[in-house]
């Protein structure tokens, strides 16, 4: 008996998709990912390197960290062998301070981002022009480390720093309409130098210390102290302030007031390059020949330091017994802090000096890091001041960035060498990458 026709409809249907034309293929699981293979990987936090790992970046961000061994490579990636070399994160520096005009900040800007620096504070010498440049680096609209700013600092009318065109208010009405100003052109901080000309002089009063704190917190801004007493140091705490520059010069800091720091989550940015670099140069005349570290030094320090004469003044000079005791002193201060579980990050103070400039940008956040190990701390200890710790001081709660860890940006430094058996080796930078994007170095030092 026959079958009816329509009954075979089906059938042809099914036959006619199934050779009909194929969809075209999707892109492989891993277009548009940069897999950085085999290197030892430091991922900031302190925790155990990674001896052999993968580290995949997307989109600008860390999408997978893991071993080589069990972390898959998904095809169609951009695959960097790493291998012998050393992955850890960008380098974030709490302590800086740009000179000149916008140009001139920009070259800072580069400097810094030569030698890994990716994420930077300009604490307390930024007027409104120089903010709105801060405020654009900091949201990627300029070729710069992620910056943070403090606008222009607060100090007595006649106090440190002399000559500089800071807010220095007679009035407590004064101080809270500067700090207004201050919230409104966008700034991240409000810093105060609390601290006595070298010379016998006034400084800030605790009661206009107190007017500028609580107008800062009131406007939603990070009161940060540049201190070197002990005395000063505890009434700002007292105010609630957990951001300090420089360190406790004047005292042995006693137990309890140690634990207080820790409790409190109180954290220091010593800014031990900028005492040493006083006369670092007068015992390491050579460097002054390399290429990288000329490149970095602003030209006008770089020319003075390389005039033996100055060297030699330098050398004579009667502060500088008192100088190298300052730093003894603060690098056990460092010491101390760090052995009792009190946060401790990086910061330079390149840049400042009223045209000393005798810290070059980028080099030096290298340089604290030798003074820190020097000091008494680890390799490893001192790669966490400069990432981890300095990324969660200067950020509002969680960091995006300052460790290698799926969902964070992707801020890092390749290294030729393993900076945990030398922390030096951080310096022997292979490449950067900022935000998923790597930079060319060469460009950076370059360009006019």
């Amino acid at each position: 008996m026959r079958r009816p026709l329509v009954s075979l409809v089906p059938l042809l249907l099914g036959t006619v998709t199934a050779c009909g034309p194929s969809q075209p293929p999707g892109p492989p699981p891993g277009a548009g990912v940069v897999a950085i293979v085999g290197a030892q990987l430091i991922d900031g936090t302190g925790s155990d390197p990674i001896a052999e790992s993968v580290v995949l970046v997307r989109d600008g961000r860390i999408e997978t960290v893991g071993p080589q061994s069990s972390t898959p490579v998904p095809d169609g990636a951009e695959v960097i062998d790493a291998t012998s070399q050393t992955i850890m994160p960008g380098l974030v520096d709490t302590h800086a301070h740009y000179h000149g005009d916008l140009d001139r900040v920009r070259r800072q800007f580069r400097k810094q981002l030569y030698f890994g620096v990716t994420t930077a504070r300009s604490i307390g010498a930024d007027p409104p022009g120089k903010v709105d440049l801060m405020l654009k680096a900091h949201t990627g609209q300029v070729t710069a480390p992620r910056m943070y700013t403090a606008g222009l600092g607060f100090s007595y009318p006649d106090g440190f720093p002399p000559g500089s065109p800071v807010n220095r208010p007679h009035t407590e009405d004064e101080a809270q309409e500067m700090v207004e100003a201050l919230a409104e052109q966008g700034v991240h901080f409000v810093k105060m130098w609390v601290n006595r000309m070298p010379t016998p002089g006034m400084k800030i009063t605790p009661e206009m210390r107190t007017t500028v704190v609580e107008q800062a917190m009131t406007h939603d801004l990070v009161p940060v102290a540049h201190i070197i007493e002990e005395g000063d140091l505890v009434q700002l705490m007292d105010l609630g302030v957990r951001d300090f520059l420089h360190t406790v010069e004047d005292a042995d800091i006693s137990p309890d007031l140690i634990e207080r720091l820790r409790d409190t989550g109180t954290v220091f940015s010593p800014t031990l390059t900028n005492i040493h670099a006083g006369w670092f140069w007068i015992d390491h005349p050579e460097l002054l020949d390399d290429p990288e570290l000329r490149a970095a030094f602003e030209p006008e320090a770089l020319a003075r330091w390389s005039d033996p004469a100055h060297r030699e003044e330098a050398a004579a000079s009667p502060t500088l017994d008192a100088r190298k005791a300052r730093l003894a002193g603060s690098m056990a201060f460092v010491k101390i802090l760090n052995d009792a579980g009190v946060g401790v990050a990086v910061g330079t103070d390149s840049g400042a000096g009223n045209g000393s400039w005798n810290v070059p940008q980028g080099w030096g956040t290298h340089h604290e890091l030798e003074l820190y190990v020097e000091a008494g701390l680890t390799p490893m200890q001192a790669i966490v001041a400069a990432t981890q710790t300095g990324a969660a001081l200067l950020a509002r709660g969680e960091p995006e960035f300052g460790t290698i860890a799926p969902g964070k940006l992707a801020d890092l430094i390749v290294l030729n060498r393993d900076p945990l058996a030398d922390i030096a080796n951080t310096r022997d930078i292979d490449r950067v990458m900022q935000g998923g994007t790597w930079l060319d170095r060469t460009t950076l030092m370059t360009m006019p």
